[in-house]
């Protein structure tokens, strides 16, 4: 009770202020996560032009953000929102845990899903209109943005793009808060059946990966009367999952690599997407030449390079208390350098290190420095 009457507060505050009609909202479980929520927040404050519009950072009610990690979002001008748990049902929490077993069997859990990225239930909560927000774009902890945003804020909801399996990909959604959408999202997560996981899973028997946004897409597919792709929009030469507005790092990556319409594709892009397998923040913050990713491709090295670069500067930001400091510029990589995938050396460098900072998915509650 007590989280949900300092959100109201909040609220309340937030509706009486003209710049709190459209918000990017992302969300984190932990410190960890927090590296790359400050990352995707932080770019898009960046690249979000004049418009009037708030940066929120949502943490569920058992999340281990530290202290530390949320006065840095605090002074970075990027309000940090609790908000309820949404506790996955008993079938739900089944069917993901078979999922695991599967790719445990198949011998690449480690590398597709390391870890459950327990509490991302809670992304639902940015349909939530005591919010007070007009039009929100909810965004992935693992989203770069690198170029302006404003075309971004002009799309009707629910804008989205496509996706490999699930019925849109819900990492990067244009959308407009509804209390009727909110409580059959939680109700959904809290309540699924078997019955429910057949009804609105779009996946095939052989697909692997099921998650909240699996249902959770196909639900609002369902009852949403309509769904406008990033893909379709005028003027848009995007392919499957190239967007401008969701660029999928992982789709196509050595397709793009090798051909120069793709690497114009990773240019153009005003988000870049790290999704499926995982994004190492860790190793990307402590060398800026990290491969990054397991199958880090050359053509996204300027965009591992810009990640290092804003992790640091909004740190800068952070100690120094000023915004003086100038924003890093994104800078594509030279061509030469822009074909291949990550050496097997790399691969094994970025792996290893990730299994040392493993423990911070299991939501330790000590405060990074």
């Amino acid at each position: 009770m007590r989280t949900w009457r300092w959100l109201l507060t909040t609220c309340v505050l937030l509706i009486g202020s003209s710049s709190s009609k459209k918000a990017f909202i992302s969300l984190a479980t932990n410190d960890y996560y927090a590296k790359g929520a400050l990352v995707t927040l932080h770019s898009v404050g960046i690249h979000a032009g004049s418009a009037q519009l708030e940066r929120v950072l949502l943490v569920p009610s058992s999340g281990r953000v530290s202290k530390v990690w949320r006065q840095r979002f605090e002074a970075l001008g990027i309000q940090v929102l609790d908000v309820p748990d949404v506790v996955p049902s008993p079938a739900l929490l089944e069917a993901m845990e078979a999922e695991r077993s599967k790719l445990h069997r198949q011998g690449v859990l480690e590398v597709l899903q390391p870890m459950p990225y327990g509490g991302a239930f809670a992304k639902v909560h940015a349909w939530n209109p005591d919010l007070g927000y007009e039009t929100v774009v909810l965004l992935d902890g693992d989203v770069l943005a690198k170029r302006p945003l404003v075309p971004l804020l002009r799309l009707e909801a629910l804008s989205a793009g496509k996706d490999l399996n699930d019925a849109f990909n819900y990492g990067v959604v244009v959308l407009k808060p509804d209390r009727q959408i909110h409580a059959g999202l939680v109700k959904l997560l809290t309540e699924a059946g078997e019955e429910e996981l057949l009804r609105y899973n779009t996946r095939k028997s052989s697909d692997v990966g099921l998650c909240d946004q699996t249902l959770v897409a196909g639900y609002l597919a369902e009852h949403l009367p309509a769904i406008h792709y990033f893909e379709d929009l005028p003027r848009s030469r995007a392919t499957f999952m190239s967007t401008e507005f969701n660029l999928m790092v992982s789709y196509r990556a050595k397709d793009r690599c090798e051909d120069a319409a793709g690497q114009r594709e990773v240019q153009k892009a005003r988000l870049v997407h790290f999704a499926n397998h995982w994004l190492n923040f860790q190793a990307l913050i402590e060398n800026r030449e990290a491969a990054g990713r397991v199958d880090s491709p050359r053509c996204y090295k300027g965009a591992f390079h810009y990640w290092h670069d804003l992790y640091h500067h909004a740190m800068q930001l952070i100690e120094s208390k000023s915004q003086a400091a100038d924003p890093p510029l994104y800078h594509q990589p030279p061509r030469d350098l822009a074909s291949g995938l990550a050496t097997p050396e790399e691969v094994k460098e970025i792996f290893l290190n990730f299994q040392e900072i493993k423990e911070n998915f299991s939501g330790s509650s000590k405060e990074e420095l």
